[in-house]
């Protein structure tokens, strides 16, 4: 996990220490739903103070947009080098977005 800042979206599979130990190491915030069997931590006593149920909610927005992704391109990006890789899927991103603000625009028309 590269180093960052921001929210870092999850559920509940991600409820661990180490996981939530790594995202705050790593500089992100912890937004991640606790499961019954809380963990333990640092990581943990920062997603139980920052927890918010309406910030939650908005990780639905990129999973929509991510798996929407993956059923416009399917999700394998067939080559070897990691340039290729990371451009290949940059425009997949582009494309998806414009389609998005081509529909936005379309339907402000009408």
């Amino acid at each position: 996990m590269p180093e960052g800042k921001g929210y870092f979206y999850a559920d509940a599979a991600y409820d661990s220490r180490k996981v939530l130990n790594t995202i705050v190491d790593r500089g992100y915030i912890p937004i991640v739903k606790p499961r019954k069997n809380r963990a333990r931590g640092y990581g943990a006593r920062i997603r139980d103070r920052i927890f918010d149920k309406d910030k939650y909610r908005r990780r639905g927005i990129c999973e929509g947009f991510f798996g929407a992704l993956t059923n416009w391109f399917g999700d394998r990006i067939p080559c070897f080098l990691i340039e290729t890789a990371v451009t290949r899927l940059l425009v997949r991103i582009a494309c998806y977005a414009l389609r998005i603000l081509l529909r936005v625009s379309i339907m402000e028309v009408e």
